[in-house]
């Protein structure tokens, strides 16, 4: 016997308020609020949310970091975080990258000045794409979107963040159908990177 364990045809006949079961056929915890049966959760711990896959920390003068075995058929779609990461040289644009591929990449990012600057736009070349900016004397945090690494479709990017006074936005894809498990992420010109965390999150299916 193990108690509060049932199935959706065999719930307690006469349950009083506050009793919790778990369905085995509908992979679902219910409780009884007094009139009748409510879904408590899911089959899931996190329904409908992110679901924290990995957390990496990025090193002291890296010219690059890779975040290894982190997209998978569990997830569709990702969510990627750095935060307080610093840089040898200022407005550096990072070039992302994803497995060992080096071709087919395709994208813009735009960037914003506070001062007059203003905003530029940059294509990405083809052999990465152009996201995050590099700064010294501050954190650069930035976070962006993920669509099907692990699908046989093209993988795409949309991201945005601020770094060194520059308020910036990126996209792009690359142009195959390869399943990839990780990516790749170089500074920008000879910058290194130092201190901070990549935070990979999948999105609940």
């Amino acid at each position: 016997m193990q108690p509060g364990v049932c199935t959706s045809t065999t719930r307690p006949a006469s349950p009083y308020d506050g009793q919790v079961i778990y369905e085995t056929d509908t992979d679902s915890a219910m409780v009884w609020n007094g009139t009748g049966w409510v879904v408590l959760s899911t089959g899931r711990a996190n329904p409908g949310g992110l679901d924290l896959i990995k957390v990496q920390t990025i090193g002291t003068a890296v010219t690059s970091v890779t975040v290894s075995n982190v997209f998978s058929s569990t997830y569709d779609n990702y969510r990627v975080v750095f935060g307080g990461m610093n840089c040898s040289a200022n407005d550096q644009v990072g070039l992302l990258t994803f497995g060992s591929t080096t071709t087919g990449y395709y994208g813009t990012f735009t960037y914003d000045r506070y001062d007059t600057t203003g905003s530029v736009l940059k294509r990405n070349n083809s052999s990465s794409i152009y996201a995050g900016i590099s700064d010294t004397t501050s954190a650069s945090n930035f976070s962006f979107d993920v669509f099907s690494p692990n699908l046989t479709k093209r993988t795409t990017v949309t991201g945005a963040g601020f770094g060194y006074a520059n308020s910036f936005w990126f996209s792009g894809m690359v142009a195959d159908t390869t399943q990839y498990t990780a990516f790749t992420l170089t500074g920008g010109g000879s910058s290194t990177m130092t201190g901070g965390t990549i935070a990979v999150y999948g999105y609940a299916k």
